[in-house]
């Protein structure tokens, strides 16, 4: 009895760490050319000088001007919270709540509006190495779509600010994400 208790215990961990990793399979997803609005689940991958983090996120982006992302930590709590419209903001981490556009700018080096159109794929696209790309004055947005990656990195000088996207809807319809609280 006490080896079958030993041998469970010790089989434990490699289960939990499996089913940690379940539904996190590539997904194919097919980009349109041309949509003003996005619903995501998404991994996060953040490789600033300042900042660093590799989490699961949702995400929802309605062009022009609205914005909101909830990033979630190993338990599933909320680390932060983006929520953003043409005449709100508010940012929220574990240690402060921040109503300052240009705090988010701070911390990330990247405009909020920025980031909306570069999800929507809005403006002038390259092309490099087979992947769109999108030149800004501070960063380039590199993204690896309609393939098992499907990933847009937005490189900075500070590092890399990456988001896999597992789930993707692009109809105003389906939400998916853990949370519902992104108004609009």
């Amino acid at each position: 009895m006490m080896r079958k208790s030993v041998l469970v215990l010790a089989v434990l961990p490699f289960l939990f760490l499996a089913c940690t990793h379940v539904g996190k399979k590539p997904v194919s997803i097919s980009w349109p050319e041309n949509f003003d609005h996005l619903e995501a689940l998404c991994e996060i991958d953040v490789m600033l000088k300042t900042r660093q983090y590799t989490g699961d996120m949702s995400l929802k982006a309605v062009y022009p001007d609205r914005l909101f992302l909830e990033v979630y930590g190993p338990f599933g709590n909320t680390v932060l919270s983006v929520d953003r419209s043409a005449d709100h903001f508010i940012m929220k981490t574990d240690e402060e709540e921040l109503t300052d556009e240009n705090e988010f700018y701070r911390l990330f080096r990247v405009h909020i509006t920025d980031i909306i159109e570069d999800l929507t794929l809005k403006g002038p696209l390259g092309n490099e190495n087979g992947h769109l790309v999108r030149e800004h004055p501070e960063y380039t947005v590199s993204y690896h779509l309609n393939d098992r990656d499907n990933r847009i990195c937005w490189k900075l000088r500070e590092g890399d600010l990456c988001m896999k996207f597992l789930e993707v809807s692009f109809s105003r319809e389906k939400s998916p994400g853990k949370s519902g609280s992104g108004k609009e």
